[in-house]
């Protein structure tokens, strides 16, 4: 049975209190064997993900791991290293797409998988919207169905517009909807869960639970 491995998450608790390279260069086989073993929990993700959502055939691995390198350049915060492991599956790209797709992340600290789509476009966003806008009882009921909410609680609430979107009717009854600059479901999960013999079947579980989500954005923005 595939799940993530104690050694894993120590890995990953020690490079938070030693977030620098010499560490890192000192604990590398370690490293790599977290690396790997998060990588084939990720494959059986991904393969699985293939028997239900056919978008994602010819997607491979390799494409959809993020790397552990943080890049520094832009950003106040210095420390080389990502603290957690991540993975997105979606077409045309894996973690390189732009269309909406499935994520997983392991974090000592906080871990949760789910499915959505995480900063698109301006002019994706403002698509997703048009069609929400327009298709709303079908959205609703995506997002409201038995499967989607063992697993969600809705469209996760980041960096939520406090207006109207321009060009949406401020009277619109499910403007909140609207007003989502992301429309991702997370669900968050103890990161000692992922230890678990049968854990790997119930993200399974979850991320095909956000599928009809991840359709109906992927179809917001292919047929527009």
């Amino acid at each position: 049975m595939t799940k993530i491995s104690p050694e894993t998450l120590q890995f990953l608790t020690a490079l938070k209190k030693n977030n620098n390279r010499d560490w890192f260069q000192a604990h590398k086989p370690d490293y790599e064997k977290a690396k790997k073993n998060f990588e084939n929990f990720a494959t059986v993700l991904l393969d699985n993900l293939k028997s239900f959502d056919e978008t994602l055939q010819n997607i491979e691995i390799k494409q959809c791991l993020f790397r552990i390198y943080r890049d520094v350049r832009f950003s106040q915060n210095k420390e080389p290293y990502k603290t957690h492991f991540g993975a997105y599956f979606a077409k045309n790209g894996g973690k390189n797409s732009h269309f909406a797709g499935y994520y997983f992340h392991l974090d000592p600290e906080e871990s949760f998988f789910g499915g959505g789509i995480y900063m698109p476009f301006p002019e994706y966003l403002k698509l997703i919207r048009k069609e929400i806008y327009y298709q709303i009882d079908e959205f609703k009921t995506i997002i409201n169905a038995p499967s989607f909410t063992k697993y969600y609680a809705g469209i996760e609430e980041i960096e939520k517009l406090k207006k109207a979107p321009v060009d949406f009717p401020k009277d619109f009854p499910d403007i909140e909807l609207l007003k989502n600059k992301h429309f991702f479901a997370s669900h968050y999960y103890n990161p000692q869960d992922a230890l678990k013999d049968g854990f790997v079947n119930d993200v399974i579980s979850g991320l095909e639970a956000a599928k009809p989500l991840v359709d109906f954005i992927n179809f917001s923005v292919n047929t527009n």
